[in-house]
């Protein structure tokens, strides 16, 4: 039987390239055109020529599993939506289970402000403070109540926790998962001692908030998503980050994905968290896909920037939203507002010194004045939404206001107040945060005239 082969051009026939060549081609010429090539010396190894090649060329070879990883890195997209979701579909309130101890004659709405883990120490002293306050003969407690917690920034973790594991789980473990950690720390040395990460985050597609992201799902929210969220009930929670283009509030609701035309459903919690708590510079933007506009995104940054106390969302719906139908329904005898103000204070020898502030100074009180001088509005306005609703015949509305500004000690007042904005405090900071916060909703001339109503 004939053998073709394709031989280099040097070896075909000059009258037929195509034509098979002889077996004396093939079985002696062959061999020594290789030995004439190289000298009548051993052919170099892979190696070998690697070695004896220029520097750019092995400094590119060595970095090419670098690039194909970072290449390969990418946030997970949220899903697509042929059609926006009928009313009775999707993250929404009316379509999240009461539960045996929720009543619709008394709404619970609560919000937790930023502030870092002096926000989330708040948080749980104010949740540690409604569970142990019975009411209705004391079958049951104020927390039972809780239909609404919107938060932002450092708020965010406690209002994501207690929504996806339910009360009793959130004061048995975020102290310990969350509180009493340094998550800005344990997301650095992730990305710096892990070369893994590290090519990750090089990547155009894979930032420092999405490792943040990752690390918040595997220790802290255990894999949770919306879908899960729906399923638990009540509480409905709201998480609020800012649209860094338009500078306005956005809220993780499938409202909110309707417009995307996306599904919530299966986006993970702690994408959400780390959106609403990517704090300028020391964290990046969050990606959320506009799938409605192909080849858009919308890049989310913390929540604090405009609307650090998350009342935002609840002042909304007061005016036109689920709060203001239900009290328009009749249904609602009892309002209630709990908002949990986490702010810190100034030094105040900024002022006395002629020496011009810092980058960080300017970006870190530049940033909390404005915040406080939007803070001081939402309160009032949501006083004057309070008090038309009563004087229009509405339910008994109840403000309670839980800010360390209120505490009468000086001394610890000062002390608090001065804790600084950071995902890491020492655990006696975090103990007294929590233990002053709680005694602040006990000493609240609002709160003990709600308790006497509904007990």
């Amino acid at each position: 039987m004939r053998r073709y082969v394709y031989p280099s051009q040097s070896w075909r026939s000059p009258r037929d390239p195509l034509r098979p060549l002889p077996s004396r081609v093939l079985g002696r010429s062959l061999p020594r055109a290789r030995a004439r090539s190289h000298g009548g010396q051993r052919r170099p190894s892979c190696a070998e020529r690697l070695e004896s090649s220029p520097m750019s060329l092995r400094v590119l070879l060595s970095l090419l599993p670098v690039m194909v990883l970072s290449a390969c890195a990418r946030f997970p997209e949220n899903e697509p939506l042929a059609q926006p979701l009928p009313r009775s579909m999707g993250y929404r309130f009316e379509n999240l289970s009461a539960g045996v101890a929720n009543t619709n004659s008394v709404l619970v709405c609560v919000s937790f402000s930023g502030g870092g883990v002096r926000g989330g120490a708040m948080a749980y002293g104010v949740v540690q403070a409604l569970a142990e306050t019975r009411i209705a003969d004391g079958t049951k407690t104020l927390l039972d109540e809780v239909d609404i917690v919107s938060a932002a920034s450092g708020g965010a973790f406690p209002a994501a926790y207690l929504g996806a594991f339910g009360p009793s789980a959130f004061l048995r473990d975020f102290r310990e998962r969350v509180l009493v950690r340094d998550l800005g720390m344990e997301t650095f040395w992730r990305a710096a001692l892990c070369p893994f990460h590290l090519v990750r985050i090089c990547s155009p597609w894979f930032n420092r908030s999405d490792l943040a992201a990752e690390l918040y799902d595997r220790t802290i929210y255990r894999g949770r998503t919306y879908s899960d969220l729906r399923n638990r009930g009540r509480p409905y929670v709201v998480l609020n980050a800012t649209d860094m283009l338009l500078g306005a509030r956005f809220e993780f609701t499938q409202d909110t994905f309707d417009r995307l035309r996306s599904s919530l459903a299966d986006l993970p919690l702690a994408r959400a968290v780390a959106a609403s708590a990517a704090f300028p510079v020391l964290l990046t933007p969050v990606a959320v896909r506009d799938h409605g506009h192909p080849e858009r995104y919308v890049h989310l940054i913390d929540g604090g920037i405009v609307d650090n106390l998350g009342l935002g969302y609840l002042l909304e719906s007061f005016q036109r939203g689920v709060i203001h139908d239900l009290v328009q329904s009749g249904e609602v005898e009892t309002l209630v507002f709990v908002v949990v103000n986490a702010r810190n204070r100034t030094p105040e020898d900024m002022s006395a010194s002629p020496q011009a502030p810092g980058a960080g100074d300017v970006l870190a009180y530049g940033l909390g004045a404005a915040i406080d001088r939007r803070t001081d509005a939402q309160e009032e306005l949501l006083a004057e939404l309070c008090k038309r609703s009563q004087s229009g015949g509405g339910p008994a509305v109840h403000v309670v206001n839980v800010d360390l500004e209120d505490l009468p000690d000086p001394q610890e007042r000062a002390r608090l107040l001065a804790v600084e904005t950071t995902f890491g405090l020492a655990e006696e900071e975090v103990d007294e945060l929590i233990e002053a916060s709680a005694r602040l909703v006990f000493g609240s001339r609002d709160f003990a005239r709600l308790v006497t109503q509904l007990r």
